[in-house]
């Protein structure tokens, strides 16, 4: 079979062996891979993704680029059937919206909220967490990886948001408040917490959520505070309430589609992954970044941030302590997930581990080579994706 790939020139003695077995042009030119996703463009989100044809072009000598379609080739819920399909070469996967597809894979996103109850800041949760959820899927998941490979895919990398507050169109700041409430809840997990505190969870597309505040359909979303700006919220929300309900949300930020990886030589595959890991710091430093402009913009607006009051903090604490049990009870039921509370336990394991490694990373960069040499560098290329 003729490789796409075939036509890159990245690598001379690669490139020599594959043009002396087999029938080839002798004119060389860049591959360029179509990035699909579901962000808007002109955000900070969505540019944060050159990140990664620049990686992928300097590890490649130029042979091998990325283009970036934001919300035009696929939106965030056609992201598996069009990489799976060819429709894109990459996107990104926001997992919990494809929880049969993934249930191994989503299981591990629902355990996020365990940062919480070792990191303080939080802005930092998404630097700890996407090298956990990483190393948990990448290395100590083979049926993570396995879903990947069913839906003709390679997970290449994943960033995370920043921690999850409430963004409403009116006050929702204690308990009272919350009874009945409509709360968007972008997982499993959220609606779990917004039912324990006698909300209502409702199910909507995060590309849906800003209709939805701003005709009343709901009363806040369980976001973080980039979407102010990523999605516009910030043009209908009223208030913010920030300490509850918690947890972020983890995405497979870089997915490739099988085929392209099958196709691909040892040292683009190496590329690919370094560029993986550079997106998924790149994306999580905008949350980041974006979180702390969305709250001083919100302030300079006139809307009140707040932090949840005290007895929202200690029932959705509590209610976060509990919640992995639940998870695996959940899954095992639903999923056949097996030995749950051996992959709780890694996970604990693994927060823990990235916490330290990550308590003085020294900007985007340093944390891109962390994450590459800890999680991706340990890959066995023969046999990942298959």
């Amino acid at each position: 079979m003729t490789r796409r790939t075939t036509k890159l020139a990245g690598f001379a003695g690669a490139a020599a062996t594959l043009l002396a077995t087999t029938a080839l042009p002798t004119t060389a030119s860049a591959e360029e891979l179509r990035f699909a996703i579901g962000w808007p463009p002109n955000t900070n989100a969505s540019n944060s993704f050159n990140t990664f044809g620049e990686v992928l072009s300097a590890e490649t000598g130029g042979e091998m680029t990325a283009k970036v379609y934001p919300l035009s080739l696929l939106n965030f819920l056609e992201s598996t059937s069009g990489v799976r399909d060819g429709i894109a070469d990459l996107t990104t996967i926001l997992l919990p919206y494809f929880l049969s597809d993934f249930p191994v894979s989503n299981f591990g996103t629902e355990l996020a909220a365990l940062t919480d109850l070792v990191v303080e800041d939080g802005d930092r949760v998404g630097i700890v967490y996407a090298g956990a959820y990483m190393e948990w899927a990448m290395l100590n998941c083979p049926e993570c990886m396995g879903e990947f490979s069913k839906n003709n895919s390679v997970f290449l990398g994943g960033g995370s948001s920043t921690r999850y507050h409430l963004i409403c169109n009116k006050e929702v700041n204690t308990l009272e408040q919350l009874q009945g409430a409509r709360i968007r809840a972008g997982g499993a997990w959220w609606a779990r917490w917004a039912s324990a505190m006698g909300a209502t969870p409702v199910s909507m597309s995060i590309n849906e959520t800003f209709e939805g505040l701003s005709q009343g359909v709901l009363d806040c979303s369980a976001s973080s505070n980039p979407e102010l700006f990523n999605f516009g919220f910030i043009d209908v929300a009223e208030f913010v309430t920030t300490g509850a309900p918690g947890s972020q949300f983890p995405s497979a930020t870089a997915v490739l589609n099988k085929d392209v990886w099958l196709e691909a030589s040892d040292e683009e595959k190496t590329a690919l992954l370094k560029a993986g890991a550079a997106l998924g710091a790149a994306i999580t430093y905008v949350y980041i970044e974006e979180s702390q402009n969305g709250v001083a913009e919100a302030e300079k607006r006139g809307i009140p941030v707040k932090q949840a009051g005290p007895e929202l903090m200690k029932k959705s604490r509590a209610h976060t302590e509990a919640d992995a049990s639940t998870a695996v009870a959940n899954y095992t039921e639903k999923f056949g997930l097996q030995e749950g509370e051996a992959k709780v336990a890694k996970m604990k394991e693994l927060i823990e581990k990235w916490d330290g490694l990550t308590k003085d990373i020294a900007g985007e960069e340093a944390l891109a080579e962390l994450y590459f040499t800890e999680i991706q560098s340990k890959l066995d290329l023969s046999s990942y994706g298959q």
